[in-house]
């Protein structure tokens, strides 16, 4: 198991299998003040090996400062199955998206930490950090344009 990507959107969703994805790839975050409310998505897909079916896989997506401070937290759990059309031996991706509604509480660094973990220790991880910083005068809030 193994998180193939990890990607800050303005809006995504998985549908059919298919990662829906709208104003992908930012880091940088405008708001006219602090604290501020910031909506948008984190896009995951996660590789399971054909050994590691059958097997629950702890999914952390963690929303935290510079210092490390949580801002958000979700945990859930994903196990992947092995349908009858997928050849023995094959791996599967699993994707999922996650819309947040958080409230950030100043300006400066933030990192959505994504995190998959199987009992036995194996675990991957991925740090998507941005910033919040002030929106120039006139200027509507959400990812720089740049």
């Amino acid at each position: 198991m193994e998180i193939e990507y990890a990607l800050l959107a303005d809006h995504a969703e998985v549908i059919n299998g298919k990662l829906y994805l709208m104003g992908g790839g930012w880091d940088l975050r405008q708001a006219p003040a602090a604290p501020a409310r910031a909506q948008f998505a984190v896009a995951i897909g996660v590789r399971v090996a054909w050994d590691e079916t059958n097997v629950p896989i702890a999914l952390q997506l963690r929303l935290e400062d510079d210092d490390g401070a949580a801002v958000f937290q979700l945990d859930g759990q994903l196990q992947v199955g092995r349908p009858p059309h997928v050849p023995a031996g094959s791996s599967q991706l699993i994707q999922a998206a996650v819309a947040l509604n958080a409230e950030l509480p100043a300006f400066g660094g933030y990192r959505a930490a994504v995190r998959a973990a199987m009992a036995g220790g194996r675990e991957d991880a991925r740090a998507l950090p941005f910033r919040l910083v002030p929106a120039p005068p006139g200027a509507a809030p959400g990812p720089a344009a740049g």
